[in-house]
């Protein structure tokens, strides 16, 4: 069992990883390796693969494969791997889910089945937690899945299934859900995600820290220390300073290839392609992009 689990806490910031291309669109395993070991250094405490924004369904089974390898491999075990394995139906996720931990997964970030139904939402998710025995995260994220995870399901989630132990909270607003959950007495691992944009919120409300794609996950980091060090005041500063950046970022359509961009000008990846039908970074999007970072004042460098 990781560490971070021990106690069924699960505190930190986790980054969302995207999945690397050259600019003729193969996948580029050296890149991902070099961001793997970027992130590594920028002191995250674990990693997401094959998440939303890692373009899993633009990528042969062979492919996603040689993504969970590629950065299991370049973490040596200094930190946790976490893979998406959600799918259109139970038993495929059963199957991929067993598959990524296989090949070294230390958990799994699995969203609810597409059916509006506590009764058929909780069967998924007995069922992989009875066929797996690694770390479930749940990933509450409606915008995406059309499914809204209630407090009172989530509670029971985690109460009655041995491996829920945390929920990646992505339903707006944010902050009350989180209030619901710790107002129902649940200690389940709670981490943020919606590119960061509510962060201070939610762990003014109670949650453990955040989970997503921001592409300076050092600014999160520095956040999450001073809060949980007791200095609110300075990760309100951190905060307020990143916001410009954050919701920059966070646009639908063309997040993921701004954030590929800012990792490719960091050195981190060669190319910021995207895959067919996703769209390109451009000219106009990198002198925007540009000014967001200018305002942050932190370009290359961390808060």
């Amino acid at each position: 069992m990781l560490e971070g689990f021990e106690s069924g806490w699960f505190r930190g910031v986790f980054t969302i990883m995207p999945t690397p291309f050259a600019e003729d669109g193969r996948l580029d395993t050296a890149s991902l390796d070099r961001l793997t070991r970027f992130l590594i250094d920028l002191e995250v405490d674990g990693v997401v693969v094959l998440g939303v924004m890692g373009e899993a369904p633009k990528l042969s089974d062979e492919e996603q494969v040689a993504v969970i390898r590629t950065t299991v491999e370049a973490t040596s075990g200094r930190i946790p791997v976490f893979v998406g394995t959600s799918s259109g139906g139970t038993d495929l996720t059963i199957v991929r889910s067993r598959a990524a931990l296989d090949l070294g997964a230390a958990g799994l970030l699995v969203a609810p089945p597409s059916i509006q139904s506590d009764t058929v939402i909780f069967e998924s998710y007995r069922r992989l937690d009875e066929a797996v025995n690694a770390p479930i995260i749940l990933h509450d994220y409606p915008a995406t899945t059309g499914v809204r995870l209630s407090p009172e399901l989530v509670v029971r989630l985690h109460r009655e299934l041995e491996h829920v132990e945390v929920i990646k909270l992505e339903e707006p607003p944010t902050g009350p859900k989180v209030s619901a959950l710790r107002d129902l007495g649940s200690d389940i691992g709670i981490v943020g995600g919606l590119g960061g944009i509510h962060y201070l919120e939610e762990l003014l409300r109670g949650s453990d820290g955040m989970m997503t794609g921001f592409s300076y996950p050092e600014v999160l980091v520095a956040i999450q220390r001073a809060f949980m060090g007791g200095d609110h005041e300075e990760a309100a500063r951190i905060f307020y300073r990143a916001c410009p950046i954050l919701r920059y970022e966070f646009q639908p359509g063309v997040g993921l290839a701004l954030r590929k961009e800012v990792y490719r000008r960091r050195g981190a990846i060669a190319s910021a392609y995207v895959r067919h039908p996703g769209p390109q970074i451009d000219d106009r999007l990198r002198s925007e992009l540009r000014a967001a970072l200018d305002v942050c004042g932190f370009d290359r460098v961390s808060a």
